[in-house]
């Protein structure tokens, strides 16, 4: 859910300047994509309803933000206010008849909106001018394909595996500047890993960071890059599934073995279906082996194979 800064500004903290400007009074900082009341009120409570006030954004060149002048505004058909903030700024009708001409930008605040903002009051005697400073900070989020640079989604896979223990691998690549690159539990818990391996072209970088996971009650892990210079933050998560004991096939094979030698000598017959027993306990469980290989990577490496192939796995 979007939030809303209220300020609750007492009027005497709020810069009001006549003849030399003196700005900012006040700074508001807030959280990007957040809304945000600038506050813009007279000391005398004067009705503002016929009145003009003009907000503006003091930088890059003064852009037109708000102006009010007798009922006519630019949500109502006056023109004149800059592409940037068209449909983001509403006032508080309500609120003039109490010398309050707040504003508030509605929709998306973004770091771009950050700046010195005036509220003037050009036909009051003296004139007045308010100033108010607003800090919109970066919050970390995935902008993968916005931002050149941008990390994109790690590569994540597996370089050997037991049953107790997982050995995983996560690639970024590309990135710049370079990221901060963490392996972390399901909890969000930053887990122990080895030395990063980093490479760069340029000013784009490569980095591997390998860890050791152990069977826990979770086997989800996250792989998690950051770039806080830009706000982003892109992760891939893999679903660590440890080989299992192979007692199925060594408790079958050890049967069909026991009755063979039992009766070797005896009754020849009987030790051949034994034998036969054993081969077909065999050759069962080898199939299932390889439809779980299939249906789970994971098993590859407990049956010794080599490094998995990197990917992006969600589950």
């Amino acid at each position: 859910m979007k939030s809303v800064r209220i300020l609750c500004v007492c009027l005497l903290t709020v810069s009001a300047v006549i003849g030399n400007e003196k700005c900012p009074g006040v700074t508001v900082v807030i959280s990007e994509e957040s809304d945000v009341i600038l506050p813009c009120s007279l000391r005398t409570n004067q009705n503002l309803e016929q009145k003009l006030f003009d907000w503006r954004k003091k930088a890059p060149n003064k852009q037109e933000v708000f102006m009010y002048d007798g009922g006519l505004h630019y949500n109502n058909g006056r023109r004149g206010q800059d592409e940037h903030f068209r449909g983001r700024v509403s006032h508080f009708p309500q609120e003039l008849q109490f010398g309050n001409a707040s504003i508030i930008i509605i929709r998306n605040t973004t770091v771009a909106d950050s700046g010195v903002y005036t509220c003037d009051f050009p036909h009051l005697q003296p004139q007045q001018r308010f100033c108010i400073k607003l800090v919109v900070e970066l919050t970390l989020k995935d902008r993968s394909g916005e931002i050149p640079g941008a990390a994109p989604k790690p590569f994540v896979g597996i370089l050997n595996i037991s049953e107790d223990e997982a050995l995983l691998k996560c690639e970024v690549r590309g990135a710049s500047p370079k990221p901060k690159v963490e392996w972390r539990d399901s909890d969000g818990n930053i887990l122990p890993a080895e030395e990063p391996q980093v490479s760069h072209t340029g000013e784009r970088y490569d980095i591997t960071l390998l860890t050791t996971v152990t069977r826990t009650n979770s086997s989800l892990f996250h792989c998690v890059a950051t770039q806080e210079e830009m706000g982003h933050v892109t992760r891939d998560q893999i679903d660590v599934r440890y080989c299992e004991k192979t007692s199925e096939v060594k408790s079958c094979c050890g049967v069909g073995v026991f009755i063979a030698l039992w009766f070797s000598g005896v009754l020849t017959v009987a030790a051949a279906l034994a034998a036969s027993v054993a081969a077909k306990c065999i050759r069962k469980h080898k199939k299932a082996s390889q439809r779980n290989q299939r249906d789970d990577p994971s098993k590859k490496a407990c049956n010794g194979d080599t490094e998995l192939p990197l990917h992006s796995q969600t589950v």
